[in-house]
């Protein structure tokens, strides 16, 4: 009787293993609200689960179809986890410290993006290493930082704004010709002319705070979670659409940067429809996940640009007075 009762709990884990691959697979491609708190976390965190239970089964009741059970959500882990992709790109060119380097001969335009998230700490010199031409912070509590770095990196030939309602500001080598009053909290847009003339819109993204409750047994946690994800896509539809219904930018190149508070599988990133590309998504190197710097286990922090910009290099870059690490993106403007 011992073998027989070993061999079906052997069969009963692999069963749960599998039941388990499919609600997770379903929950992570459809991105169901109500399940907003279940895909807060990289599916590699519940791939390992999957995988431990599995493996349980083969290591030590060598049950049937364990060894594919396995195979399966380390397949599934690889195709979806959002980290895949950088990581495949270990060695290829990533933005340095210093002056942008040309791509194929051609000039590149770097953006950065930071979560200053301290209201003492400076770390402009931090920022300047990488020489960017855009900077999108989020969280900054007073503007004379953003003129310190205006100053010291562009010289008199930058301009920048802060909207102090939001904590953000927006520093561009070149000319910022007008900034638009959005009602949406702690959001900021401009139209930038660039050194070569072209002009770009940039909106400067910090969406509604993330839920840091964690006890998904407790139906309050659930509800919080969908309710943030709810907000945060409001708020970026606003500014989407404002960017839409200006009728002398609807066709100008664009940039979308900031602290998005979502995790890089969320459904929220789908509003931004074919016309916006990740640009750490589509050209990263690495590790790319910003939150928490001491242990990044969620990319929070994007850079999206419109299609008339060609990604070719990106990175992120830890600072250690921020609990968000810089995301720092190379560009084409075709």
């Amino acid at each position: 009787m011992y073998r027989p009762r070993r061999k079906a709990f052997g069969v009963s884990l692999v069963v749960i293993s599998l039941g388990f691959h499919l609600v997770t697979m379903a929950l992570y491609t459809r991105q169901p609200d109500m399940f907003a708190a279940f895909t807060l976390f990289p599916i590699w965190i519940w791939g390992g689960l999957g995988l431990f239970i599995s493996s349980c089964a083969f290591l030590f009741f060598r049950a049937p179809l364990a060894l594919f059970t396995s195979g399966v959500w380390a397949l599934s882990i690889l195709a979806l986890a959002d980290e895949t992709r950088s990581l495949g790109r270990i060695g290829h060119p990533s933005p340095e410290p210093g002056t942008p380097q040309r791509h194929d001969g051609r000039v590149v335009i770097r953006v950065a993006s930071i979560n200053w998230s301290s209201s003492t700490a400076s770390f402009s010199a931090d920022i300047e290493e990488y020489q960017p031409d855009i900077i999108f912070i989020q969280e900054i509590p007073h503007p004379y930082r953003l003129r310190q770095l205006n100053d010291s990196l562009y010289q008199g030939k930058g301009d920048y704004r802060y909207d102090a309602e939001k904590s953000c500001g927006i520093i561009v080598r070149g000319e910022i010709e007008r900034q638009f009053k959005n009602q949406v909290f702690r959001s900021q847009q401009v139209t930038a002319r660039l050194p070569n003339g072209r002009r770009v819109e940039l909106i400067n993204l910090h969406l509604q705070a993330a839920s840091t409750d964690l006890r998904l047994w407790s139906r309050d946690c659930w509800r919080t979670h969908r309710r943030n994800r709810a907000l945060r896509r409001i708020e970026l539809g606003v500014s989407l659409d404002r960017l839409k219904n200006s009728s002398d930018s609807v066709n100008r190149p664009a940039i979308i940067a900031g602290d998005f508070n979502a995790p890089a599988n969320d459904s929220v990133y789908r509003m931004l429809g074919n016309r916006f590309v990740d640009s750490f998504d589509a050209s990263g190197t690495g590790w790319g996940n910003t939150y928490h710097r001491r242990l990044p286990i969620l990319r929070l922090d994007h850079i999206f640009v419109s299609r008339e910009f060609l990604p070719v290099r990106s990175t992120v870059v830890s600072i250690p007075q921020s609990d968000h690490r810089m995301v720092v993106s190379d560009l084409i403007l075709k």
